[in-house]
């Protein structure tokens, strides 16, 4: 029974040094965290259209009456919008909100009160024709 342990000893030695070292191992799972992240107007499917109702249409760099001018748009132009500002401005006694738009590359603001906002681009081409 000697030979027996003597061939065996080296085997119980290393199971009996690795069976601590299991169960510390085992530590219980950490809950996975969930992280809520804002919407964005970014990831947004749909897209909205706007169209010109006034003869010309000044496109601002920002939102504000005194912005920069950076083109003056024609009465029927179909433009994307992209955003809007959160609250709406009075000027001359009109409240309307500002929109962020795209127009041929051209990205800057208009005032809303001059523009038609449509869901499609269909739309806001069959208004623009109704505008002529």
């Amino acid at each position: 029974m000697s030979r027996w342990i003597t061939a065996k000893l080296p085997a119980l030695v290393l199971l009996l040094s690795i069976a601590p070292l299991s169960l510390v191992s085992c530590e219980k799972e950490k809950p996975v965290e969930r992280i809520d992240l804002p919407p964005t107007p970014v990831l947004t499917l749909s897209t909205t259209w706007g169209v010109i109702r006034s003869p010309f249409l000044r496109l601002r760099d920002e939102p504000l009456q005194k912005a920069k001018i950076v083109a003056h748009l024609r009465r029927g132009s179909i433009l994307e919008i992209i955003s809007k500002t959160e609250a709406k401005e009075t000027i001359d006694e009109v409240s309307s909100y500002w929109y962020q738009v795209n127009y041929g590359g051209l990205r800057g603001w208009v005032f809303g009160a001059f523009l038609e906002v449509l869901d499609s681009k269909s739309e806001a081409e069959r208004f623009a024709q109704e505008l002529e």
